[in-house]
């Protein structure tokens, strides 16, 4: 690949070889890429990690697994075999550091960091608890409000439902009744 940047943001390195961000995320888990961050923390590539990456899609598109990937380009030294584990200035010790620190004072240090942990913890918890237990009142309350809802609804229909039913009957006797009397008359005028 012909190199014209001295770096590549992820979403220009993957229009230029033509995968997805996914894929090159991906290839440098699989094949232990220690790709750099700016100072937002947004990746960034070398021409070497592009170089890499295009010799991996080049591969991947001849038909190669990743395995197979991973001894070519470990057998030309282009990849080690094992993550490099690097430590940032902003790295620091639990433990102190300085050798004339007793045991005791080893000792306190945990019991100060449990205590501190535990409340931390605690705190976390009842406020969790506190946010669930708002939640389920909320939904509680929304409930009862749509199954009172749906029961003045249903309570409605099954009154109009019951009119029409008996405007339906009265309607029928006043019929039947005019017919009733109709037909015992007719007897009588003959």
């Amino acid at each position: 690949m012909e190199v014209l940047k001295n770096k590549y943001t992820i979403t220009e390195l993957s229009e230029r070889l033509g995968v997805t961000d996914h894929a090159l995320r991906y290839y440098e888990k699989e094949f232990n890429l220690n790709v750099p961050k700016d100072e937002r923390g947004r990746r960034y590539y070398t021409p070497e990690l592009a170089n890499i990456l295009y010799q991996v899609k080049t591969m991947r598109d001849d038909g190669l697994e990743i395995k197979a990937i991973k001894k070519v380009l470990q057998a030309e030294n282009i990849i080690n075999d094992a993550p490099t584990i690097t430590l940032d200035e902003s790295s620091f010790s639990v433990l102190p550091v300085d050798p004339s620190h007793q045991p005791m004072d080893i000792k306190h240090f945990f019991d100060d960091f449990k205590s501190e942990i535990t409340s931390c913890i605690t705190t976390e918890i009842t406020t969790t608890k506190e946010q669930l237990s708002k939640e389920i009142l909320k939904s509680k309350l929304e409930l009862g409000a749509c199954v009172e809802n749906s029961i003045r609804k249903l309570e409605s229909k099954m009154e109009k439902h019951f009119q029409e039913v008996d405007s339906s009957i009265t309607s029928w006797r006043e019929r039947n009744k005019k017919l009733s009397f109709n037909s015992f008359f007719s007897r009588f005028r003959k």
